[in-house]
């Protein structure tokens, strides 16, 4: 699909149409070069790039991974107080001086008014007594950073967080990179849950904003010569809450439900290049399971002994309000091939199924079974009709 940004307005003026069948512009000696004609020269050269791109990939296909990781071990350290420059505290590693444990900063986030300064860490080792695994509430932390920052404990938590690799996709047409990037989901809970993604940010950047763009014809940048425009394209690693739509400009590649991956994209999305293999895979093979998708029923709502998967007074993940009626009848992981396309599922996913609650009492009735080649039956009392009868058999019950 084409990009969204419309190239036909001031002072641009890229008035392309892909109707006039125009593939070539071709320049004339003693005529004067348009930037009208070195734009539609672009533009004729990127709608080739985008027809061959459409049919190998489907918009927002991860071309050269950049793949994606959630940690819910995003160990959260809140402070009390800290000494120094809090952003040196970045790549640094940490001890605490009363429970000797030590554990690199991986992330720091300063305070927003509500919640504190926030170091994020991998823990190295455990403390001096081999037992404490995290900092202590009120212990002193030294650090290797450059000013010997220093910093008191309030308390710990587990974070959740997301990281992508730097990669390349398919977005709008173009082959955009994608820079290597960490996203903190929740800062002091593992159990998120969210849509995650990258967010398409289209702008255009001009010599004011990139003091680069300038002309450099004399070896050096000449403000009076501002030189041509960019259209600029950036991938921003982004989350949305589970219930929105929101895919003008995102592209899903997480779905994450409680803690638990119920969506993730690890292979590259063909177009119409998979649409051939889907055929031809189901005209061979059929439908069939490469890994069963187990199915799990239990109790929906949890009562602290029934394995049950929902709190009292919550929603379950079909937005229904969690009660004793009903189970929770899950999917398990596993892999298939329907119609020739691969359908993987990486976690359970469980939908709501009403218990059944009602019932009819009837006693002192004679029961009725048709005779088939065997019966199983428990608890008799007298002998059944046997030989040969047709039609439907009366069992005796000895009075």
């Amino acid at each position: 699909m084409p990009s969204k940004i419309d190239f036909n307005v001031s002072p641009y003026f890229d008035d392309f149409d892909e109707g006039k069948k125009f593939h070539r512009v071709m320049y004339r000696p003693a005529f004067a070069v348009q930037a009208r004609e070195l734009t539609t020269q672009q533009s004729i050269t990127q709608n080739q790039i985008e027809k061959f791109g459409d049919h190998m990939f489907k918009n927002g296909a991860m071309v050269i991974p950049g793949e994606t990781t959630v940690d819910l071990d995003y160990q959260a350290v809140k402070l009390t107080s800290f000494t120094g420059t809090f952003a040196n505290f970045f790549g640094s590693e940490v001890t605490g001086t009363t429970s000797g444990i030590t554990a690199e900063v991986i992330n720091s986030v300063p305070t927003d008014g509500e919640d504190p300064d926030t170091l994020f860490v991998k823990y190295k080792d455990s403390g001096t007594d081999n037992a404490t695994n995290f900092f202590v509430e009120g212990e002193t932390l030294t650090s290797t950073a450059s000013g010997g920052e220093t910093a008191v404990v309030s308390t710990t938590a587990d974070g959740s967080s997301v990281h992508i690799a730097e990669g390349t996709y398919y977005i709008n047409g173009y082959f955009v990179n994608v820079e290597a990037q960490v996203l903190i989901l929740d800062k002091y809970t593992n159990t998120p849950d969210y849509r995650i993604g990258l967010h398409i940010v289209e702008s255009f950047v001009t010599s004011t904003d990139d003091t680069s763009l300038l002309d450099n014809a004399t070896g050096s940048s000449n403000s009076n010569a501002t030189g041509a425009h960019r259209f600029k394209i950036e991938l921003l690693l982004a989350k949305l809450n589970l219930a929105t739509e929101e895919d003008a400009n995102f592209v899903e590649l997480i779905r994450i439900q409680n803690g638990i991956i119920n969506h993730k994209v690890e292979t590259s999305q063909y177009s119409i290049l998979e649409d051939t293999l889907a055929r031809r895979t189901f005209d061979e093979s059929g439908d069939y399971s490469v890994m069963p998708f187990d199915i799990d029923i239990r109790e929906s709502l949890d009562n602290g002994e029934n394995n049950g998967i929902y709190l009292t007074d919550g929603l379950t993940t079909e937005g229904n309000l969690t009660s004793d009626d009903l189970f929770a009848v899950g999917m398990g992981a596993g892999k298939a091939y329907v119609k020739g396309f691969e359908v993987k599922k990486i976690g359970t996913q469980f939908i709501d199924l009403e218990k059944a609650r009602d019932f009819l009492t009837d006693s002192g009735s004679t029961t009725r079974f048709e005779q088939l080649p065997f019966v199983n039956i428990t608890n008799l009392h007298g002998t059944p009709d046997v030989g040969f009868v047709s039609g439907e058999t009366e069992a005796y019950k000895k009075g």
